[in-house]
């Protein structure tokens, strides 16, 4: 008899497979959070560098649209000194009214003590331009058109103009230096990102197929030992005995092999029966082996597909925010180049065809936008704090005036709720905002209200607008879509959808409320207490 006892040499495994599998999960969950950690950390350095990179994006724009003011004011000025038509000072005095705004905004986004010093020097040139320009118009409305042009034969006018140019282009070229070098540091942070997340994954899955080929291991030489047994039983020995390696369920199953094994000594009669026994438990054994290796492939290919899309909605946003929107801005830039070089001699329809490509140019940028916007809805990021409701409509109201002839209130209690502000602001100023614009009445008003529903609360916004068919109740919520010619109200077909994709992503739902031919239209949707952005 051929018997090894493994309790005598005390080298017994009391770990039963259960709990190795278990191990693994563990190994391979724990091995999961720390590369979420990681990528969640270089994903907010990653986002770190490209607020820096929009951040001097919108410095140069802010240039750009000061140094576009000297020049509206210039074309305003001589259209009117060559034709007396007070239609020409229209663009005059919007970029007096523009002026200002401008300067704040640039002020606000450039911190460096040189620049700032330039942008004092740019405000006091536009500031004696502007002077310049306004006495050459009083002259000519007061009749004295000889007199406004020896103003401006003087040649004050030019030197400013020369002078806010080159100072102008002066803090263009530094603050497109410094876009460069920050786009470079963007990129090289998301080549190490990508470095990092491709090592760390090769490290995770050699860490987890090694642990995973070492149980497996565990579990196959027992078993296969146990089969080699059962090999020679069939063949009609019957003194042969499978080693006891562990308490686990091979081992316990080896075991009652053994015992069965000295009962068919005495028993032939019930050898048929046990034999068909045990080949019913190796054959259980085997599925459920089969199907815990096929759990766990199921699981790499979650990961990695995981990864793929998150990959592809950086790229995405990436290529949305840089790479065609640049272009973009070149376009618009050709476009009222050669409608200003042309505007005294090409016809109407050449005018007219140019504005129209402004016009689509502009909306392509806002789709842009609107399509990033859409992307990063739900990323998180967000602190929770205390909101006020009629507050945060008041907020609004303040920065986004509607206009005249409309009104937005807040009616009823006001309850607050404990969650992140911005996509909440965000939701209630796309709401007004959209029933505003489609309002087709001269006068009109919108109403929120909320009331609080437990764990969520409910927001309604009501408008006295013409209402929305019931057909159109879930189509307004996809992306691109509106029920009117961006001709007749412009917009890029996103806003709904971002509230859709917001609300959900805060554990809530919305809904439309509309009967036409009765005017009026109500959306009304949840939000969770406590709840930030889910994972996108």
């Amino acid at each position: 008899m051929i018997r090894a006892d493994s309790l005598a040499n005390g080298r017994l495994a009391n770990a039963s497979i259960r709990l190795r599998i278990w191990q693994l999960a563990i190994l391979a969950c724990t091995t999961l959070v720390v590369l979420a950690v990681f990528f969640a950390w270089s994903l907010q350095r990653d986002k770190e560098a490209s607020a820096r990179v929009l951040h001097n994006r919108m410095t140069i724009r802010a240039l750009f649209e000061y140094d576009l003011i000297i020049l509206n004011l210039e074309r305003s000025q001589r259209g009117y000194l060559l034709t007396q038509q007070d239609e020409y000072l229209v663009p005059y005095n919007k970029a007096l009214a523009d002026r200002d705004f401008r300067l704040q905004q640039l002020n606000e986004l450039i911190s460096d003590e040189t620049e700032r010093r330039k942008i004092a020097r740019l405000s006091a040139i536009l500031k004696d331009k502007v002077a310049e320009l306004a006495l050459t118009i009083r002259l000519t409305q007061a009749g004295n058109l000889a007199g406004a042009r020896a103003v401006v034969r003087e040649g004050r006018g030019i030197r400013d103009t020369l002078e806010f140019g080159r100072l102008a282009q002066d803090i263009s070229n530094s603050e497109t230096a410094t876009l460069e070098h920050q786009q470079l540091a963007a990129d090289v942070e998301n080549r190490d990102m990508q470095i990092g997340m491709g090592a760390g994954g090769i490290l995770a899955l050699l860490l987890i197929v090694g642990a995973a080929s070492r149980t497996v291991y565990r579990i196959d030489r027992p078993l296969r030992e146990l089969m080699a047994v059962m090999a020679a039983v069939s063949n009609g020995n019957q003194d042969v005995r499978v080693n006891v390696r562990s308490h686990d369920e091979i081992g316990r199953v080896a075991t009652a092999f053994n015992d069965m094994l000295d009962q068919l000594r005495t028993i032939g009669l019930a050898r048929d029966g046990a034999v068909a026994d045990l080949a019913g438990s190796n054959r259980q054994l085997q599925s459920e082996i089969a199907e815990r290796t096929d759990a766990q492939a199921r699981l790499f290919r979650s990961v990695a597909e995981l990864r793929r899309s998150n990959e592809e909605l950086d790229n995405f946003a990436y290529s949305a925010s840089h790479d065609l929107k640049a272009p973009l801005r070149g376009i618009r830039n050709l476009t009222q180049w050669i409608a200003d070089d042309v505007k005294d001699s090409a016809g109407p329809d050449t005018i007219e065809n140019l504005a129209l490509l402004h016009n689509r140019v502009d909306r392509l940028d806002m789709l842009l936008d609107s399509l990033l916007q859409y992307s990063r809805v739900g990323r998180g990021g967000g602190a929770a704090e205390d909101v006020d409701v009629s507050a945060l409509v008041r907020e609004i109201v303040e920065y986004a005036p509607p206009p005249s002839g409309y009104s937005v209130t807040f009616r009823g209690k006001s309850p607050t709720i404990r969650t992140d502000k911005a996509p909440l602001e965000q939701v209630l100023c796309n709401l007004i905002v959209n029933g505003l614009k489609h309002n087709d009445a001269v006068n009109g008003h919108i109403v929120v209200s909320a009331r609080d529903l437990g764990e969520t609360i409910e927001i309604r916004v009501e408008d006295d607008g013409p209402g929305i068919p019931a057909a159109f109740h879930a189509r307004i919520f996809q992306m691109f879509q509106t029920l009117k010619s961006r001709d007749e109200v412009e917009g890029s077909g996103m806003g709904l959808a971002i509230v859709k994709k917001s609300v959900e992503g805060h554990g809530g739902t919305i809904k439309v409320e509309s009967a036409p031919p009765h005017r009026g239209t109500a959306f009304v949707f949840t939000w969770k207490k406590g709840q930030l952005a889910l994972a996108a």
